[in-house]
């Protein structure tokens, strides 16, 4: 572009060679960047910025007109003389209102001189040289910017793979010597192998609580490391909500009786059906039970609800590219309420997020990877469902997750924005 720039200079002033330098970036050089005629073979030389028309063009930001090349002091007589070029215009390539460099024309001996019609001609020129110069800038930053960010976002992308499978691999290494500890723990909890005093017993018991606390977060960090890494299967079955909260209260009667707490349930008669993995909505259920029994002190009261319901759900987008919506479909709403202490409205943007716990300080009064709910998320997320809280500090917090009852949409051949694959029943 700049050499057809500076070829139609020369046609347009019936110029023996037009020509382009240009100013390199940090203002050190310029270059001689496009010419014509016997000067096309200096192209890429650098110019001094003292003694030649380029460089006063560019110092002072104004047109320079030279009828005599030779006998000029402003100007570097070697090429000229060379080629025989006696006559010369050049104007400055203004950028913003900084020359970044210059346009001209020469002419030899016996050719005309130029003057200010020659002057007014080149600037109008030069407006569109910056525009391609400006124009080649940012495309030149612009690939350059997204090969950066490319490799990058393949660097980063490589990176989780690594601590994907980092965590797979070191869940299941955990998991196994940590189910032998508790297997032998129950077999000398149970009197299988012997009768324990009462401080054995008690010792005992405290291995296997503590096991178990382990052996969920080992889960907890291997079920993220699969949904991240894509690979967390869906089986899709119908599933009876009603039946799964009785099931849950059940399992954790024991730890809501170690703190007195009276629960409540309001689930009505009957079955609740949703097309759903049953596995992973017990373990959503499990660990909304298992955060209100944590975080309400003894005597207190937690409070589970499930319903069928219509709610504005989403809904995959029928094309690439275009923003999903939301639908009116028949769903199952489920809460669990707790008289515990309440979240700070500030808080509330932090639940649900992947490793962060409301009480980050470092005396934290209980325990957890911060996985848990943020787990509720994705796999309720997975389902095409929603999932929130509300809490009044200091009068306790109510969770709550809708689910579609006929299940996740699917429009194929749409992939999977994360990645999981959800296989049906």
């Amino acid at each position: 572009m700049l050499a057809s720039i500076a070829q139609g200079a020369a046609e347009l002033l019936g110029a023996a060679v037009g020509h382009i330098s240009l100013l390199s970036d940090d203002d050190a050089q310029i270059r001689l960047a496009a010419a014509t005629g016997g000067l096309s073979g200096h192209t890429g030389e650098i110019l001094p910025r003292d003694g030649s028309m380029a460089g006063w063009v560019v110092e002072h930001g104004e047109p320079m007109v030279v009828d005599d090349l030779g006998s000029d002091p402003r100007v570097h007589a070697g090429v000229n003389r060379e080629l025989g070029l006696q006559s010369g215009v050049m104007v400055p390539l203004l950028a913003g209102g900084q020359p970044v460099g210059s346009l001209g024309c020469d002419n030899a001996k016996g050719g005309r001189t130029f003057g200010p019609r020659d002057v007014a001609l080149l600037e109008r020129l030069s407006a569109l040289a910056v525009l391609v110069i400006e124009q080649a800038k940012l495309h030149s930053h612009t690939e350059t910017a997204r090969t950066t960010l490319a490799e990058q976002n393949a660097a980063l992308g490589q990176a989780i793979r690594q601590k994907s499978a980092f965590l797979a691999n070191m869940s299941h290494e955990l998991r196994t010597p940590l189910n032998a500890i508790i297997g032998f723990g129950d077999l000398l909890g149970t009197g299988v192998l012997g009768a324990l005093d009462e401080g054995k017993q008690d010792a005992v018991d405290t291995i296997l609580r503590n096991s178990r606390h382990l052996l969920g977060l080992i889960n907890d960090i291997l079920d993220y490391s699969k949904v991240e890494a894509g690979k967390l299967e869906l089986h899709l079955v119908a599933t009876d909500v009603r039946a799964l909260v009785d099931g849950v209260l059940r399992d954790t009667g024991s730890l809501t009786a170690k703190k007195q707490h009276r629960v409540t349930s309001e689930i009505g008669d009957g079955a609740l059906i949703v097309k759903a993995d049953e596995v992973r909505i017990r373990q959503i259920l499990f660990n909304l039970i298992s955060n209100a029994v944590k975080f309400t002190p003894d005597g207190g009261e937690i409070s589970i609800r499930a319903l069928h319901t219509t709610a504005p759900l989403p809904v995959p987008a029928d094309r690439s590219g275009d923003q999903a919506t939301t639908a009116p479909r028949e769903a199952a709403w489920i809460a669990v309420g707790d008289t515990g202490p309440g979240i700070r409205p500030e808080d509330m943007a932090r639940l649900f997020q992947e490793f962060s716990q409301v009480d980050a300080s470092a005396a934290r009064r209980y325990e957890g990877t911060g996985l848990g709910l943020a787990l509720c998320r994705r796999f309720v997320e997975l389902h095409g469902g929603q999932i929130g809280a509300e809490s009044l500090y200091g009068h306790g917090s109510t969770f709550w997750f809708i689910l579609p009852v006929d299940g996740p949409i699917r429009r194929a051949p749409l992939v999977n924005p994360i990645g999981v694959s959800i296989l049906p029943s």
